[in-house]
């Protein structure tokens, strides 16, 4: 039976309980099956004051590549989803769930797989617009697709010219967008009107994003070729050659 962690913890208990999930993580046949268990504990261990939790989960995870790939395809997605709720529902406050956040994204930039594409193979653009103020749902997109076999640069932050001069160098096999509300899904005919016009090389334009669940005809009629959230869709699409991808036995010192 797997455990589940009361409303408060200790970061003693905290540790303790993060490394029995690790173990059955390690021993599951189906490891995803105890994702639902571990996402309060991680949440936990995120929002605690003490960072002995969060040290114990990256080192479990580092030293097994099966636990860090449970974790980056599975469960922080619905960390993030858990602590939007708790911001939602007035059950944690701005900063909680800000520092929560950081530390979430600071963990998969430490667990990621670096994939830099090489020139003279067909990678993708992940594009986060200047005006996009989540950038945490392109993140976990990113980092499924280069473990689905995809090499994919992340352009996050960056203005409409500089996206189009970098976008024009690297010359990807497609271009995903990712937006995550109404006002931003407004803004995106523009930037997919410069990558069209201005970019001499011509590739598949696909958005998706968490904007898709209520603003999908928005999403839709951006002028994109695609409108979707799900990756496997836009691979399919992109008609995109996936590498084969091999997990390493451990993923220590990533």
């Amino acid at each position: 039976m797997i455990p589940t962690p009361p409303e408060a913890m200790s970061a003693a208990v905290l540790v303790t309980t993060l490394k029995r999930f690790a173990g059955l993580a390690r021993l599951a046949e189906h490891p995803e099956s105890i994702a639902r268990g571990l996402v309060p504990l991680i949440e936990a261990a995120f929002l605690h004051a003490d960072d002995a939790p969060r040290r114990c989960l990256l080192s479990q995870a580092k030293a097994d590549a099966r636990f860090a790939d449970l974790l980056v395809t599975e469960v922080f997605t619905d960390v993030a989803r858990s602590l939007e709720t708790g911001w939602n529902d007035d059950h944690l406050s701005f900063v909680d769930v800000t520092i929560a956040s950081t530390r979430l994204q600071d963990a998969i930039r430490i667990l990621s797989r670096p994939c830099p594409p090489a020139r003279d193979i067909a990678s993708l653009l992940m594009i986060v617009p200047q005006w996009e103020q989540h950038g945490l749902p392109a993140i976990f997109a990113t980092e499924k697709l280069r473990r689905l076999g995809a090499p994919t640069r992340l352009l996050s932050g960056l203005s409409t010219p500089e996206i189009i001069r970098l976008a024009a160098r690297i010359a990807p096999h497609a271009v995903l967008i990712s937006t995550s509300s109404y006002r931003s899904a407004a803004r995106l005919p523009e930037l997919v009107r410069s990558l069209r016009k201005d970019i001499p090389q011509t590739f598949p334009i696909i958005v998706g994003g968490p904007a898709m669940v209520e603003n999908r005809t928005l999403c839709a009629h951006s002028g994109a070729d695609l409108a979707t959230s799900d990756l496997n869709e836009a691979l399919r699409f992109c008609d995109f050659p996936l590498r084969e991808v091999t997990v390493p036995v451990s993923a220590a010192g990533v």
